[in-house]
């Protein structure tokens, strides 16, 4: 069993970010002549790492100009970038896109917690200071339905699909813009150039994709001498170097606000911030004497379940619920909602359940019925009293000392 103590991580903004609302305005730098072969090449990075900025340096040293898709609940996290070095890229003329809050799956999530993934990016984003007009789908995973909601939630585009030659500079659908794979350790300089070379046989477009900046590193580390030498090269072709927006162009949309969702989100808790800490749309609070939260493999759904572990006295006050916020992660529940989890557990555990009002303030926590241990997974439901609740957090608590994992949760 791998147990991680919870922790709340407070991130401040850094100097020179910009205030709520504010976006850090691109110098009049780096901006490439139309070619004349009439090709095109865009350079964009994702996850947000903290090498990145080397290689933003790289583009604005040759007047170059890239799309960096980051995270915003990654921003000033160990290994990414933080929001002082992100507002120097953007002043730097390079374009910061929308990935995700998580790097989550689109096609394989339920559409409520779609929205709150591409909306509550892109409004994080925005919170930050910087207006996302374009995303790209992490693992290059895009069906129809994820490419409905980023078109949703203002995106003027989405980088999708991967080992596709390249792209038209007047894509037929600019929500799946095709590309090569990415460039990485196994990538040679030779072909990366061929990408580059077939966008200017077809006059096309040719979006590379390239991740952390190091030699050995892993399979997705360019090689710092590779991609110099790649930025050299193309400096001498008659291509234009330019960022996903510009080449998409129009005016950023506004940043539409995030449904409360009807589910409950990250259900089965299999999305971790950097596979530490907490689930995803979920707290831990209370306290108990002894007490360890973490997460377990060998779940009922999915690979991830969470387990929690109590001794001494009153275990009950230890809660893992749902994030009790405003609606990005609490879900609005009917009058005659059921609550219900799997579980398995060497003691009873009962229901924690905490509703807002239409005016944002959450009631104190109220207990359901008894449900005995169980050595195998075992489904508990509840039918709260839920009169005027505009929201919900609830979970299981421990009647005594033990331990009991978790998964599945549902609101119907």
């Amino acid at each position: 069993m791998r147990r991680v103590v919870a922790a709340v991580v407070a991130i401040a903004l850094a100097a020179g970010c910009g205030g709520p609302g504010t976006t850090p305005q691109p110098s009049a730098g780096p901006a490439s002549a139309e070619p004349t072969g009439g090709a095109v090449v865009s350079l964009t990075f994702d996850d947000g790492l903290r090498r990145q900025e080397r290689m933003a340096r790289e583009l604005t040293e040759r007047g170059m100009a890239g799309t960096f898709y980051v995270h915003s609940t990654r921003v000033q996290a160990a290994g990414h970038l933080d929001g002082a070095q992100l507002a120097r890229m953007a002043r730097a003329g390079h374009e910061i896109g929308g990935h995700t809050r998580t790097h989550a799956r689109l096609p394989e999530l339920h559409p409520d917690e779609q929205r709150r993934e591409v909306c509550g990016d892109r409004a994080g984003l925005a919170a930050l200071g910087f207006t996302a007009k374009s995303f790209a789908y992490p693992f290059h995973a895009v069906d129809a339905a994820a490419e409905a909601v980023v078109k949703e939630c203002g995106y003027s585009s989405g980088r999708g699909r991967a080992g596709a030659a390249g792209e038209r500079t007047a894509p037929a659908d600019p929500y799946n813009l095709r590309t090569p794979l990415s460039v990485g350790a196994r990538t040679t300089l030779a072909q990366a150039q061929q990408y580059v070379i077939a966008a200017e046989r077809r006059k096309g477009w040719a979006i590379l994709v390239f991740h952390d900046y190091c030699a050995g590193c892993g399979p997705l580390g360019v090689d710092p001498e590779l991609f110099t030498g790649l930025l050299d090269w193309l400096r001498g072709r008659a291509v234009a170097v330019r960022t996903v927006g510009d080449v998409i162009g129009g005016d950023a949309r506004p940043v539409p606000p995030v449904r409360a969702p009807s589910i409950v989100l990250n259900a089965s808790l299999e999305n971790y911030f950097g596979k530490e800490g907490l689930p995803d749309c979920w707290q831990l609070d209370g306290s108990s004497a002894t007490a360890a939260f973490g997460r377990v493999a060998g779940a009922r759904g999915g690979r991830w379940a969470g387990h929690i572990e109590v001794s001494g006295s009153d275990p009950a006050r230890l809660r893992l619920a749902i994030k009790q916020d405003g609606g990005a992660c609490a879900p609005s529940p009917g009058e005659t909602s059921t609550v219900s989890v799997w579980y398995t557990s060497t003691a009873p555990v009962r229901f924690a359940v905490s509703t807002r009002s239409g005016d944002g303030v959450w009631s104190g926590w109220t207990t359901g019925p008894e449900f005995p241990a169980a050595r195998t997974w075992r489904q508990a439901t509840w039918k709260p009293r839920l009169p005027d609740a505009a929201g919900i957090s609830f979970g299981l608590v421990l009647a005594a000392p033990g331990q009991a994992t978790f998964d599945d949760f549902a609101l119907r």
